[in-house]
């Protein structure tokens, strides 16, 4: 310990507050809180001291130890969070904040607000729900959501009135009031905001109360029409939530932690309860934690989650103790704005929940050893893909097929291969097609697909997904291929060119995606360098055959020559008619060569 340590530690005060341990060149190697930065600190350096496992190796590294006092134990622990995410220390444990997940943003600051999908959170005023596990789960609960409450999402930027736009789609079947075109006012839409923000909050008991009081209402008036439209609405709600009941009494929000571990890393399993149903689950990965300190990584957690996290349950039903409790409780319930518990069950329903959890969690970290799920990072579109497609991964490599011809002439055939959703270019090969006659795409494809995948089998490397640029009968070629290779285990799909429709084999119906998904860009994009890969070898074999010419054939004429001939008479034809002096004023040009020249040239001509 150096002089500087020292003076440090005998300088440290009593209160709370935030200690950063520094090397010598002023890296942060440690963000750490204590009630007491005195008693904390300096125990780090007492003889005897046993810190864990990861903060015992980086002693020998800190030169300096600097702090942060604060009024309080809950501003220590926020500005350790907020320290902790913008310094990412070498020794702290860090969660992987995975920024693939989307949110619902309900734009309450707006006149008339809209629901949208977003993946960043920002402090403009609006309300956000989530994070949500699935891009695609997330946009058809909006679809079935504007069935019910016919919220805009639109962008448009509406004022409170004298809004001039055209109504769109949705307003014509009636998922939309049309505010745009000033069909509905603004204290009348509010009632549509409400139930929204209400039902995305977890309260659909109280949404279901609602519609039926509305239902009872419009009856009352003999506005049985009205009446039917709430009784259907208040089906729809109780048919998506019908699969989502727990066995439990309980009718308050929880979320559920497990946690699980694996050398340094852990996987922590949030299950997230409301209105005593459960409406979503995910992980997340913790790196350089200890399996000796518990304590420490679920306290980690439980810090970062919930700093950033748009919704504060009442209860958060725990796995194990965490370091200081009360702080982290007092912390969460001015969050939320009422109470928060911390519960630690020791048996019944709330422990089987969380040894659900931690369950869970363990085969997720499992899984993810044995690369089946992907790192955090990795492109998110590749897992839409596995859902739409029913794949049993993430498909990390993609082969993409594409065949180009001119009539029957320079046929050829490409394949690129993307992996974890780049490019692979030194994986790329091209074909010349070799048993096709005339212009036949689909036995094309079914030659090019047969050669690469007998090529596989001797390799024993195979793809994890198969795209074919076209539509069935492409598709239907390829599959073919594959069955006389006895690998119809394999993925594949089609992508047709005119709608972007998804062809899958035995499936008369496409999957169609929205324009504007992640999903379909990412498959467009291998689509389109397959085509280009595969043009571009067709435009270099016709150009080859374009460039050759008579004077190929004639002894002594090499490249240059040739060029040369060219370039001073522009054409065959005039080279053909040129004097022997014309002939030999051409750089390269002697005697011998413009005798064997003209010579040829008149032979070809009679």
């Amino acid at each position: 310990m150096n002089q500087q340590i020292k003076n440090r530690l005998d300088n440290l005060p009593a209160s709370s507050g935030v200690y950063l341990m520094k090397d010598t060149e002023g890296n942060i190697l440690y963000v750490g809180k204590a009630a007491s930065l005195r008693q904390r600190v300096r125990s780090y350096f007492q003889t005897g001291a046993q810190p864990h496992a990861m903060t015992g190796p980086m002693l020998r590294y800190v030169d300096d130890v600097d702090y942060i006092v604060t009024e309080s134990n809950v501003e220590a622990l926020l500005l350790e969070n907020n320290l902790i995410k913008e310094n990412q220390p070498r020794y702290n444990i860090k969660l992987k904040d995975d920024k693939r997940y989307p949110y619902l943003k309900l734009t309450i600051n707006e006149p008339f607000p809209r629901l949208e999908i977003t993946r960043r959170l920002e402090n403009d005023g609006a309300k956000y729900f989530g994070p949500f596990v699935h891009v695609r789960a997330t946009r058809q609960s909006i679809k079935h959501l504007t069935k019910v409450f016919p919220i805009r999402t639109c962008n448009l930027n509406l004022k409170e009135s004298e809004n001039d736009y055209r109504v769109c789609l949705d307003y014509h079947i009636k998922r939309c009031p049309g505010p745009c075109a000033n069909l509905i006012g603004v204290e009348d839409y509010a009632p549509i905001v409400k139930s929204v923000r209400q039902f995305l909050s977890g309260n659909t008991k109280a949404v279901i109360q609602e519609l039926t009081e509305k239902m009872a209402q419009a009856a009352a008036d003999l506005d049985f029409e009205g009446a039917a439209k709430y009784r259907d609405q208040i089906k729809t709600v109780q048919q998506a939530i019908a699969k989502q009941n727990l066995d439990s009494p309980s009718a308050t929000d929880e979320d559920v932690i497990g946690i699980a571990y694996k050398g340094n890393e852990a996987c922590v399993q949030v299950m997230m309860v409301r209105d005593g149903k459960l409406i979503d689950r995910e992980h997340y990965f913790l790196n350089d934690v200890d399996l000796q300190s518990p304590i420490d990584s679920l306290t980690a957690f439980i810090q970062q989650y919930y700093q950033n996290a748009s919704f504060t349950p009442k209860t958060i039903i725990l796995p194990n103790e965490i370091e200081m409790p009360a702080t982290i409780q007092r912390w969460l319930s001015e969050k939320r704005g009422n109470r928060v518990t911390l519960h630690i069950p020791q048996k019944g329903r709330m422990r089987q929940l969380v040894d659900m959890a931690t369950k869970n969690a363990d085969i997720i970290l499992n899984q993810k050893e044995l690369n089946v799920v992907l790192k955090v990072g990795d492109n998110p579109a590749l897992i839409e893909l596995q859902e739409v497609l029913n794949l049993p991964r993430p498909p990390q490599r993609i082969e993409g097929f594409d065949i180009s011809n001119l009539g029957d002439r320079f046929a050829v055939a490409s394949m690129v291969v993307m992996e974890n959703g780049e490019p692979a270019k030194s994986e790329y090969r091209r074909f010349r097609i070799r048993t096709v006659e005339g212009q036949n795409d689909f036995a094309m494809m079914k030659e090019v697909v047969t050669r690469r995948f007998r090529r596989a089998i001797e390799e024993n490397r195979f793809p994890d997904l198969i795209l074919i640029d076209g539509g069935k009968g492409q598709l239907n070629a390829a599959s073919e291929a594959l069955e006389s290779l006895d690998l119809t285990h394999l993925p594949i799909m089609g992508l047709a060119k005119r709608f972007e429709h998804i062809f899958l084999p035995n499936q008369p119906h496409p999957i169609v995606l929205r324009h504007d998904n992640p999903t379909l860009h990412l498959i467009q994009r291998l689509r389109d360098e397959a085509h280009r890969f595969a043009v571009t070898y067709h435009r270099k074999l016709r150009s080859r055959e374009l460039s050759h010419s008579i004077l190929d054939e004639i002894p002594n004429i090499g490249p240059k020559r040739k060029q040369a001939l060219l370039q001073h008479f522009a054409s065959i034809e005039k080279i053909r008619h040129a004097s022997l002096d014309e002939l030999l004023a051409v750089k390269g040009i002697t005697h011998r060569v413009a005798a064997d020249l003209r010579k040829h040239l008149s032979r070809r001509n009679a």
